[in-house]
């Protein structure tokens, strides 16, 4: 727990205010340089609680609904209870100084505190609200009659009305068992659980689990916080309860049926446990409310995605003083990243991967003398532009780039003059990387931002790294060598590395559990809980980070330095780290299960986090508050990316489809639903007009992202059509699909070039 209480450099614990975040300048020490040149990688071993409580930084409550950061004066009744419950999970656990924290930040007294807090936890106090004298036999009745009325309702209002029959039946069942009619709750079960929604089928198996009082007060199940929402009165206060959007003709019609049938008991439930979100319009159709549909806690309230969003692109850097060596101005093909492989950057080695990647690549074959002549005035036409939707460039401190870091920035763009546009009548060469006897043992897939490198995560817990170029893998020399070498030379970098230590291939250990994640610093995960932070030039592990106190998931570096990287765990939040301090900067809390996908947004201000809660969220990292929530997932959502202009986020997972968002207001955009197994991994090509999906069903599709988005982005550039008024699929933007025979796609990945790489396990029969 001392990972959550972090220490700044004058040793005054980290505040609200974001300030590493702290300051904009960064701390840029030798030590940083080292890991500018490293991945990074997670592990899984368990541990005993969650970071939605465990840390003084978290701005948000544990499975709020928005997410925003907690406000300890006038707490209601409900809040205060479980502000208790918090207390004494931590002395339970002698967390003392999280503890002492939390009383301080809540501002509790003592006399709060006296014969206040739970004995256990606050689930035995809140489920008293379940103690019920109703006869067993009338639920069945009364969820009968409510079944029959919304099947009978006009199509108008039976889609959105028929949104209380899940929760409904959820809490109906919950109280028969707590109030220990077990008999009548199989009943109740067996008769219902076949009306509810197909999506609710793995909701269902942990629900019929729970068959006595026992469990539900113990079991850690996914019911948990629709078992603990109470409903206080308040709008705000809905952190518990499942919303239900819903227009005000559907909601009277429902309140007459329940007055004239008198059912007292789904009034209670309707009343206490459900939040309905009551909007002026006409009511939605079916494609409209089932698209939305399948988060564990309802649909997103409004005021849920109203907070300003800078989602454009900050401003590139200013390039034209940039000195680069001839041989660098010469050499084409695939940009020799001295962060990702410092051992690759020799002429040579540029030469052979320009004769490589130069094929059927229009204008590889000009002369030299026109590319130098042109190579001032293009870097020129590339200068930086404002974006009206840009954050403030002093939002958030990002490190400033280094002479190495602009050289490789000016290479990039120089690439980015060279590569094919893609689009529906020009598809991208895709290049294929089979695994062989990887099948139950491959976790994760990557490779660095020029595709030189790639890494692939094993359940051994160890980490394999391949050159993908002729440049083998070289290991830094020994202190001794180093001290020898002229400092000031031009080829430092190639002078470092020791010749004789060339691999092809190079394995990292140290995690004790399965590797889950992996990402390489533009500048890894595991089930032991930690994050590992690896040196490319030593092969070596070099920084620890043991903030998770579960398994990692998922694990991003920043796209701005390499300074800033964020992780996702089984504790249901995400976090922000810097590679310089031990303790996470931010906590991310409000998923209500495993946060297992996380990205960075392109202007690095922003998180995007996806869960097994069946929600996508996007996080602020300078206040650390939640400003969109997305619902629409029918299962675990695995994978998200951004476009390239950041305005549209992606996301796809169990539930095999892919659903596109709009951060301008959070609303979906459209949903695609061509693979038929689970989709791990999305790119999107280098200017952002094909999307690549891959999954577990040997199969990448390509999609054409502008016919995507061409209803929603109006002439003017800013407006958004509502996705009520429009067709919510998108199959027809299919524009490609090619099949492997028996090989899972794992990681896909858009060269500087816009060949499309891709890699999985090759699964044996």
């Amino acid at each position: 727990m001392e990972s959550n209480s972090m220490k700044l450099e004058d040793g005054k614990p980290q505040d609200m205010e974001i300030d590493p975040i702290q300051s904009s300048q960064s701390p840029y020490s030798s030590s940083f340089s080292t890991m500018s040149t490293a991945g990074i990688g997670f592990s899984n071993n368990q541990s005993d609680t969650n970071g939605s409580v465990s840390s003084p930084v978290v701005n948000g409550s544990t499975g709020s609904r928005s997410g925003e950061a907690t406000k300890a004066p006038e707490a209601s009744l409900a809040d205060k209870n479980t502000l208790l419950a918090v207390l004494s999970f931590l002395k339970k656990h002698n967390l003392k100084d999280t503890e002492n924290i939390l009383k301080q930040e809540a501002m509790l007294s003592e006399a709060d505190m006296k014969g206040g807090i739970p004995s256990d936890t606050d689930v035995q106090s809140v489920l008293l609200s379940y103690a019920s004298d109703e006869n067993p036999d009338e639920y069945t009745d009364a969820y009968s009659q409510l079944k029959t009325f919304i099947d009978s309702s006009l199509d108008s209002y039976k889609y959105e009305v028929g949104q209380i029959l899940w929760p409904v039946f959820v809490h109906m069942y919950l109280e028969l068992v707590y109030n220990e009619h077990e008999t009548q709750a199989q009943t109740f079960f067996i008769r219902f659980s076949k009306m509810q929604e197909t999506f609710h089928e793995a909701d269902l198996v942990s629900l019929g689990s729970i068959m006595k009082k026992a469990h539900l007060v113990n079991s850690e199940n996914p019911f948990r916080p629709l078992s603990l929402g109470i409903s206080s009165g308040k709008p705000g206060s809905s952190s518990g309860l499942y919303v239900v959007r819903m227009s005000r003709e559907a909601l009277s019609l429902l309140k007459r049926f329940l007055q004239e049938k008198r059912l007292k008991l789904i009034q209670n439930i309707v009343q206490d446990r459900i939040f309905v979100d009551v909007y002026d319009g006409m009511p939605r159709g079916k494609a409209a409310v089932q698209a939305v549909a399948g988060h564990l806690m309802g649909e997103a309230l409004r005021q849920d995605n109203k907070a300003k969003v800078y989602y454009g692109l900050l401003r590139e850097p200013d390039l034209q003083n940039v000195h680069m060596d001839e041989d660098d101005e010469e050499g084409g093909g695939e940009s020799q990243n001295p962060s990702s492989n410092p051992t690759s950057a020799t002429p040579s080695a540029q030469k052979t991967d320009s004769s490589q990647s130069a094929q059927g690549t229009p204008g590889a074959s000009s002369d030299k003398s026109k590319k130098k002549k042109n190579k001032k005035d293009w870097l020129m036409s590339k200068k930086g532009k404002n974006d009206p939707n840009a954050p403030p460039i002093n939002r958030m401190p990002l490190p400033e780039l280094r002479d190495i870091d602009k050289i490789e920035k000016a290479k990039a763009l120089r690439e980015a003059g060279k590569r094919v546009p893609l689009g529906p009548e020009r598809l991208p060469s895709i290049c294929f990387y089979t695994i062989l006897n990887g099948d139950q043992q491959v976790t994760c897939i990557k490779w660095s931002e020029d595709g030189t490198l790639m890494a692939v995560g094993f359940a051994s817990s160890s980490i394999k790294i391949w050159s993908l170029t002729p440049t083998k893998l070289k290991k830094l020399k020994g202190a001794s060598d180093l001290a020898e070498i002229e400092r000031e030379s031009d080829d430092v970098l190639v002078r470092m590395m020791d010749d004789r230590t060339a691999e092809t291939t190079r394995t990292l250990r140290g995690h004790s559990g399965p590797v889950y994640s992996i990402d390489f610093s533009p500048d890894n995960s595991s089930e032991d809980a930690t994050i590992r932070l690896w040196s490319l030039l030593t092969w070596t592990c070099i920084v620890v980070y043991k903030g998770h106190l579960f398994p990692v998931w998922k694990v991003v570096f920043s796209p701005h330095g390499g300074y800033y990287f964020a992780s996702a765990g089984h504790e249901r939040s995400a976090r922000l780290w810097a590679t310089d301090n031990y303790q996470p900067l931010r906590v991310f809390a409000g998923h209500f299960s495993d946060v297992t996908a996380i990205i960075f947004h392109p202007n690095s201000n922003y998180v995007a986090t996806g869960s097994a809660d069946r929600s996508v969220r996007l996080w602020d990292c300078v206040s650390g508050s939640c400003v969109r929530l997305m619902t629409g997932h029918k299962a675990t959502v695995h994978t998200l990316a951004f476009s390239n202009d950041g305005r549209f986020l992606v996301s796809s997972g169990s539930d095999s489809k892919i659903l596109i968002w709009d951060l301008a207001n959070g609303g979906l955009v459209t949903i695609l639903g061509q693979h038929t197994e689970c989709v791990y991994t999305l790119a999107f090509s280098r200017e952002g007009t094909i999307l690549a999906s891959g999954g577990l069903d040997y199969a990448i599709r390509l999609w054409d992202f502008n016919k995507l988005i061409e209803d929603v982005i109006s002439e003017e550039g800013g407006a958004t059509i509502s996705p009520d008024s429009k067709k919510v699929s998108g199959d027809h933007s299919q524009v490609g699909a090619y099949h492997t025979k028996s090989t899972s796609v794992f990681g896909l990945h858009f060269t500087r070039r816009n060949i499309l790489l891709a890699s999985g396990p090759y699964q044996q029969s």
